[in-house]
């Protein structure tokens, strides 16, 4: 396993030592917040799954260089990053079955992430059974099934047009009697409406009825009136389409407090408890995230709940951090069915530090 070029250093052993914990611990981070969107039965985004392959990737690759530096062969470590290899290859090749086996010999040598890859790929699976064929129908179509669609698709419409030629050369000797039949047919059937529009003339004789109707217009005066009161409603009625939204007043916090340093654990929401009514809930505002330069660029989507409680785990501020954010601003207020329908005030932004006090100055 050992190649001329594969000796290391000590410094460049180290170095790559100190990497490999940097993005086990980075994965890890990934696979927390991956386990929250589990928790919650949603589906993992596409940025998220894309993020975890790459630092897998990465890993990959440095293991194999200090395995390889080593010179050591048939360890517990060579097998555990050999099957787990394997694995990973696997599973981007369609291949779940076979990873999902591969990462279960890598766990019994212990791997750092053989365990949460099998969670993971074992829940996409069983996502991807639970939706709904209508769905699937405009999902795109994997990779393994793309070459045969696109021969059977050539082949239809090289065969359809063919066909529908062959069908119609050979039926249009045989049909053409009947053809002339339905043609006359229908000529013969074309005079009967003429008939009936020559006859509404005719009818015209009722017509001079109407003219003992205009005797009672002498008892119509009062139209004026009406005339005068329409110009006034006009005029009022402008205002009154437009009704006085009244909000209610924004949600009392109790916790945490304005200026909050994040170090690590769930972070508890709380507000005095309202009256609210049986479809109303405590909402969360958007977490905005702010870097160094009070730059936005990141954000956590707004949560609600009926109790006065809101509690966001710890591993969204770990990714927070992780990112660079140095401060968290939010704002609460309170919601009709959902929190993307409020219908208070808004409480005053408060902001949370993550590796020391937030100054927005």
């Amino acid at each position: 396993m050992s190649h001329p070029g594969d000796s290391l250093s000590r410094e460049q052993r180290i170095r790559k030592q100190a990497e490999l914990q940097a993005l086990y611990t980075a994965l890890s981070n990934l696979r927390d917040r991956e386990l929250s969107y589990i928790e919650a039965a949603a589906a993992v985004p596409e940025l998220s799954i894309n993020q975890t392959h790459q630092i897998r990737h990465r890993i990959v690759a440095i293991e194999g260089e200090l395995l390889a530096a080593s010179g050591e062969e048939d360890t517990s470590d060579t097998f555990a990053h050999r099957f787990y290899r394997e694995g990973f290859e696997a599973e981007l090749a369609g291949n779940s079955d076979k990873a999902i086996k591969l990462y279960k010999k890598a766990d019994r040598y212990d791997h750092q992430d053989a365990e949460m890859a099998i969670r993971s790929l074992r829940y996409r699976i069983k996502r991807e059974r639970t939706i709904p064929r209508d769905l699937q129908a405009w999902l795109p179509p994997p990779a393994h099934n793309l070459r045969n669609r696109l021969i059977v698709g050539v082949a239809a419409v090289l065969i359809c047009p063919l066909a529908i030629f062959v069908f119609y050369r050979g039926s249009s000797v045989e049909t053409s009697p009947n053809i002339a039949a339905e043609l006359t047919a229908t000529l013969t059937l074309t005079p009967t409406p003429v008939a009936v529009q020559l006859i509404v003339p005719d009818t015209a004789t009722p017509l001079p009825t109407f003219t003992s109707t205009p005797l009672p217009l002498p008892s119509v005066p009062p139209l004026p009136t009406p005339t005068a009161r329409s110009t006034i409603d006009v005029g009022t009625s402008t205002p009154t389409p437009m009704p006085t939204i009244v909000l209610l007043p924004a949600p009392k916090i109790i916790g945490p407090r304005d200026g909050l340093v994040w170090l690590d654990g769930a972070v508890v929401f709380e507000f005095e408890e309202a009256n609210l009514q049986p479809d109303e809930l405590y909402c969360l505002n958007t977490l905005r995230g702010l870097d160094s330069t009070n730059t936005e660029n990141w954000s956590y989507p707004p949560t609600g709940n009926e109790k006065p409680i809101i509690p966001i785990q710890a591993n969204v501020f770990r990714v927070a951090q992780v990112q660079g954010m140095q401060c968290i601003i939010w704002s609460a207020g309170i919601g009709r069915g959902d929190c993307e329908n409020i219908i208070s005030e808004m409480t005053s932004e408060r902001v949370i530090g993550l590796p020391r006090v937030c100054d927005l100055n």
